[in-house]
């Protein structure tokens, strides 16, 4: 259950303000806060300050979603050392500015950044282009080996729970599928992964990427994760043709990839069951709505395609 509500509350409140204040410097005058939409773990706000006559915008996450936080305590310590990983990378990421585990008058810990202009594109005029160049940004962060990076990769299916879907057309390939995952994992070697990299955490300025966001799962894990987690999200939002493009310009692109088909199949497991749904931000940044059917058509196809690599 999402326990969230922050929202605009802090606006007014007299130690948010004096946070922002002292993490920003220079006192500016005053601060203009709006909810940016996009976000469905934690509450996201664009922060203009007026400082003479020349605005700054900033990037505030309130991490107010309180059963995630109960799970993963060190959130906002996570995001704010991830953001500092990616720039030591030299990745296009929004660059740290300061956080706060406790309370700071925002009722939740808070995490501030820089502002990258740009935008998410969902339809882009040359939708092979838009894949390799997704591919290459992706590979970008991949070249980057993180050794001291202290957070690692973890599944995030519930094994425990696993079974074929109730919807399921083709029993076996599930089968399959989940007796591969309960399996031995494929040794890989680890890099930096973003971990939620797909679509909506891109941003676009004309035909190239300006920024990546939502940095705060980023980890050391297997390639092939990320690789899988955009499939997956590809698989839904364009068809199980748009996902295999992708992994063709990934491989064009970083060299020494080894693809294993058991990230995909990690990945499906854990977005697709007990099946899979629109993400509300497709809509928000323009896709048409897919309807429940067309979407678990998708899947299923998709997952099929996985498990002919094997």
């Amino acid at each position: 259950m999402d326990e969230r509500g922050t929202g605009l509350s802090f606006a007014s409140n007299e130690a948010a303000q004096n946070w922002l204040r002292r993490s920003i410097g220079g006192a500016p005058r005053r601060f203009d806060i709006v909810q940016m939409k996009g976000s469905t773990s934690s509450s996201v706000f664009l922060v203009t300050c007026a400082r003479d006559s020349t605005p700054q915008r900033f990037v505030l996450r309130v991490l107010d979603n309180r059963e995630w936080l109960a799970d993963e305590p060190d959130l906002a310590v996570h995001e704010a050392a991830a953001l500092a990983e990616a720039e030591r990378a030299g990745l296009v990421a929004p660059r740290f500015v300061a956080y706060a585990s406790d309370d700071v008058g925002f009722g939740a810990p808070v995490v501030l950044m820089s502002f990258i202009e740009g935008t998410i594109e969902l339809h882009p005029a040359n939708f092979q282009q838009w894949l390799g160049d997704l591919a290459g940004q992706l590979a970008s962060i991949h070249q980057h080996a993180a050794d001291a990076f202290p957070w690692r990769f973890r599944s995030w299916v519930n094994r425990a729970d696993l079974a074929p879907p109730g919807w399921r057309t083709v029993p076996r390939i599930w089968e399959r599928a989940i007796d591969l995952l309960l399996g031995a994992a494929p040794d890989s070697r680890p890099v930096f992964i973003h971990r939620d990299y797909h679509p909506t955490n891109v941003l676009w300025r004309g035909n190239a990427v300006s920024g990546v966001v939502d940095w705060i799962n980023a980890c050391r894990g297997p390639a092939g994760v990320d690789v899988a987690h955009c499939r997956t999200n590809l698989a839904q939002m364009y068809g199980p043709d748009a996902a295999d493009q992708f992994l063709n310009a990934y491989f064009d692109v970083a060299d020494g990839f080894t693809y294993d088909p058991y990230w995909d199949v990690d990945s499906v497991l854990d977005m697709c069951i007990p099946e899979p749904s629109f993400y509300e931000p497709w809509r928000q940044f323009g896709l048409n709505v897919i309807a429940p059917e067309e979407l678990r058509g998708r899947i299923e196809t998709y997952l099929e395609s996985v498990m002919a690599r094997l």
